[in-house]
């Protein structure tokens, strides 16, 4: 089984659609795989390691091959100045909590175009990665 595969420096670069023939896939199209994903870094940890990347960074992992539970939780911190576009279809009692400094009364932006993500029906854009949703 492959570990999980970054591609270093990534996330500094410009966004890339996960929208592909009007279908959101949680991926980015095979053209930004085969120009960007060449020299791949293998991450790997034992089971329950903990993994900070920054969420542009380009990444990916193979499907689980087991009959065992690959279990994933996933933390999003961000400054506080930096609002989100859209809901988070699993929210929790923390969303939005602050856990340092004080409330600036201003949003950060970059000139970007994005199209938002499409919500979910399952428990995660997973389902949505192997056409299950």
């Amino acid at each position: 089984m492959k570990s999980l595969q970054v591609i270093p420096g990534s996330h500094k670069k410009e966004l890339f659609s996960h929208w592909h023939d009007g279908v959101f896939t949680g991926a980015v199209s095979d053209e930004i795989e085969s120009e960007r994903c060449q020299n791949p870094v293998s991450c790997y940890e034992p089971a329950g390691s903990v993994c900070f990347m920054h969420s542009r960074l380009l990444h990916a992992s193979s499907p689980n091959g087991t009959e065992l539970p690959r279990t994933m939780f996933i933390n999003v911190y961000a400054a506080e100045d930096a609002l989100p576009y859209g809901e988070n279809p699993l929210p929790s009692i923390h969303s939005g909590e602050m856990v340092w400094g004080k409330e600036s009364g201003q949003v950060r932006s970059t000139a970007n175009t994005l199209k938002l993500p499409q919500k979910p029906k399952g428990a995660s854009f997973f389902v949505q990665q192997a056409n299950q949703d």
